[in-house]
């Protein structure tokens, strides 16, 4: 029989500021973010604009992958019929678009793909972590489906970029289900979100300056905060199969 999981949704966002208690979204209250303008999302980043936050804000340092390794890396996957998405390797071979982002903690630190610890055909690849003690770790989940959601977690096994990955995950659904929580949909969703909070936080937060200089797109993502009767944001994670026979599994869903 065919079991299914369905993680948990997760945001930590930045603006805790009257926003959401402790800067925290879980499952319950992950549907009060905003909503995103999905008409930007062609996946070349034309939304990305430099210096958004102000010149004075602190910027990611680059962590651009090269193209011939992103090349092999993409080889690789195509062997078990699995693919980059587009925006992916446009950004993550991309210095000048990975500068964009304001972010005094985290940093772009790409892996190999690990096997999946649900799917038989999945694979989890590493992207980006905190640079302060891996509080957190936020990975691109290879889905068998197609559907590449990204996921965070305070750490999962991830091999180095030109390493081969370990054994398969030996724990259960259950296992996985706590050691991980679903952040956004695709890749160009979680960055944008993890863009423009950072671009209100370090403009409106920690430069104190007022909100009506924001950038367009940062200042209609900040009016929405503020709006009571928004729409709330219908996005769930898709389950995951767990096809493999285990007699310590879980039907979580």
């Amino acid at each position: 029989m065919c079991q299914v999981l369905r993680l948990q949704r997760y945001w930590s966002t930045v603006l805790e500021h009257d926003f959401t208690p402790h800067g925290i979204c879980n499952d319950e209250t992950y549907g009060r973010l905003p909503p995103l303008p999905e008409h930007l999302f062609t996946g070349d980043f034309g939304w990305l604009t430099a210096g958004a936050a102000g010149p004075d804000a602190h910027y990611m340092q680059p962590g651009a992958v090269p193209k011939l390794a992103m090349y092999e890396l993409d080889h690789r996957l195509a062997r078990d019929s699995l693919y980059l998405p587009a925006s992916f390797v446009t950004f993550m071979t991309s210095a000048t678009l990975q500068q964009r982002v304001p972010s005094p903690f985290d940093d772009w630190r790409i892996s190999g793909p690990a096997f999946s610890p649900v799917e038989e055909h999945g694979r989890l690849l590493r992207f980006m972590r905190d640079s302060h003690g891996a509080d957190w770790t936020a990975y691109l989940y290879l889905a068998a489906d197609g559907t590449c959601p990204v996921l965070g977690s305070p750490g999962l096994y991830t091999p180095e970029l030109d390493e081969e990955p370990e054994e398969r995950f030996s724990g259960t659904p259950a296992e996985f289900a706590d050691a991980a929580y679903w952040l956004a949909p695709d890749f160009e969703h979680f960055l944008y979100r993890y863009w423009v909070e950072n671009v209100i936080w370090s403009h409106v937060i920690d430069q104190g300056r007022p909100a009506a200089g924001l950038p367009p797109l940062a200042r209609e993502y900040f009016t929405l905060l503020r709006d009571p009767d928004r729409s709330p944001l219908d996005v769930w994670p898709t389950p995951l199969s767990w096809l493999r026979k285990n007699h310590d599994q879980l039907e979580l869903w």
